[in-house]
């Protein structure tokens, strides 16, 4: 039975690890250049896995969007 949980865990982890957005990943870069191209607000991002905080990185690197709070964001 233990060796079932350890299983399920550790599928569970892979899946979410699968799963996840970082800074090259396609749909984070259609979302930057969506953003500075003037189409959609980071407000606009959906929440989706990890892919709102990716986009808020890349843009705060490239300097579109100041940091100001954790959870609060102005673009320029």
């Amino acid at each position: 039975m233990f060796k079932i949980i350890n299983k399920i865990n550790y599928i569970k982890e892979r899946m979410i690890n699968m799963f996840s957005f970082n800074k090259e990943s396609g749909c984070v870069k259609v979302w930057v250049t969506l953003i500075m191209g003037g189409t959609y607000k980071y407000e606009q991002v959906p929440k989706l896995l990890n892919l709102q905080e990716c986009v808020k990185e890349v843009l705060v690197d490239v300097g579109i969007v100041e940091e100001k709070k954790e959870e609060e964001i102005t673009t320029q």
